[in-house]
């Protein structure tokens, strides 16, 4: 795991932004949790069901590559750790019955940047 995200290691969210900054090699951390929480939805014993927003910046910072899906995992600070050297950037979001739409309008945000 990526030393910058240790620090949400053992914290209690619903969802988790890393998004570039203006300064060259450095992301912002957001952590947060729903106001209304619902029920979790999908997932396994493996893990949790998320919500997935990744996209990359182009030279110009504009968004592109924009992509929403959903998956189980594991460990999503792993798998936040796997995407950042390769330049994606996004949100995940645990799936919950009241999630949706907090998802959608993220996603809707990001393509009028694209």
């Amino acid at each position: 795991m990526l030393d910058s995200l240790k620090q949400f290691k053992d914290r209690d969210y619903d969802s988790i932004l890393f998004m570039p900054t203006e300064e060259l090699n450095q992301v912002h951390f957001q952590v947060s949790n729903y106001i209304e929480p619902g029920t979790k939805l999908g997932g396994s014993t493996i893990g949790d069901c998320y919500h997935i927003i990744l996209f990359k910046e182009n030279d110009e910072g504009l968004v592109v590559k924009l992509d929403m899906f959903e998956a189980i995992l594991m460990a999503p600070l792993e798998y936040i750790s796997q995407l950042l050297p390769d330049e994606w950037f996004g949100v995940i979001c645990k799936k919950t019955t009241t999630s949706e739409k907090y998802v959608l309008e993220t996603f809707d945000n990001l393509k009028e940047v694209c």
